[in-house]
């Protein structure tokens, strides 16, 4: 087996390339899309591949990110059931000798035998991640009126809510990924990241005054369902707030005939994690970050 850094401008090796990733993947649509992004980022870097002559085993894609860029993010190619341990030993080897900046890798339970290797090699889990559908069920009773509680709407015009809103979202993502840090961005691209595609009137919040001491952003993923992002409080002694913003979004859900509210619920994460307790959900997939 040798190790080859492709030409990604040869087109007769994207062919070749393209033919590994469908041969491996399969029916794994996912899993192709993902890789095939990777190769086609704006900030991709370099494709390694382990064969031997014409017959490879194994291929990995890596990339750098705007939102972290202390790290080196890795997808990997290769045949999920029957792989060539040898193969991935090899090619993980190389990318450790490649860069100086730690490996990111994000996979699910299909990557059962690259997890097995990545720890014998002392990469570090760094995150749990499950992919949660929340079931929209109306709980017993009615929201009780609360001032304090507005949607993203209701506050759109108010410069100074809106700036405090901003940097919350900014402060409890960034104290939620301390392991693979949030680089310094402006107070603007936070606020793209945040208002991009938002439901402002199935968003809210929680306001003392000019401050939002409290949010929960809602955003449509298709026309059955919706996908709950970003989600935090000040301080935690108001976790409980989450609740109220939460019943008013399940209650939103079923008004609009919503099948379910996917939600991305990181173990790094302790609102994501209280949100768990108070409702209905299904995990339908779970995520493991690694770095070393």
């Amino acid at each position: 087996m040798e190790i080859s850094k492709l030409d990604k401008s040869n087109q007769d090796v994207l062919n070749k390339l393209n033919t590994f990733i469908d041969n491996v993947f399969g029916e794994n649509s996912d899993l192709k899309s993902r890789m095939n992004r990777s190769v086609s980022a704006k900030l991709h870097k370099d494709i390694y591949s382990v064969q031997n002559d014409d017959e490879i085993f194994a291929v990995a894609s890596t990339q750098k990110s705007t939102w972290h860029p202390n790290c080196i993010y890795v997808q990997l190619a290769y045949v999920l059931n029957g792989f060539d341990k040898q193969a991935l030993q090899i090619l993980i080897a190389e990318l450790e000798n490649k860069y100086d900046q730690p490996l990111f890798f994000l996979l699910d339970d299909r990557f059962y035998g690259l997890i097995e290797i990545l720890t014998q090699n002392q990469f570090k889990m760094i995150r749990k991640t499950e992919i949660i559908h929340i079931e929209p069920t109306l709980l017993k009773g009615e929201t009780a009126h609360d001032e304090h509680l507005l949607s993203i709407g209701e506050i759109r015009t108010n410069v100074a809510r809106m700036d405090s809103f901003i940097q919350l979202c900014k402060k409890t993502y960034t104290e939620t990924h301390t392991d693979n840090p949030v680089a310094t961005l402006s107070i603007d691209s936070w606020r793209y990241a945040a208002m991009d595609g938002l439901m402002e009137e199935h968003s809210y919040v929680m306001v003392n005054g000019s401050k939002v001491t409290g949010f929960s952003l809602m955003y449509e993923s298709d026309e059955n369902s919706w996908e709950l992002g970003w989600v935090g409080v000040d301080d935690t002694s108001r976790i409980n707030d989450l609740d109220k913003l939460i019943r008013k979004q399940v209650e939103d859900a079923v008004k609009h005939s919503i099948s379910f509210i996917e939600k991305e619920v990181d173990s790094t994460c302790p609102y994501s994690l209280h949100i768990c307790e108070s409702v209905k959900y299904e995990v339908a997939e779970t995520l493991y970050a690694y770095m070393k």
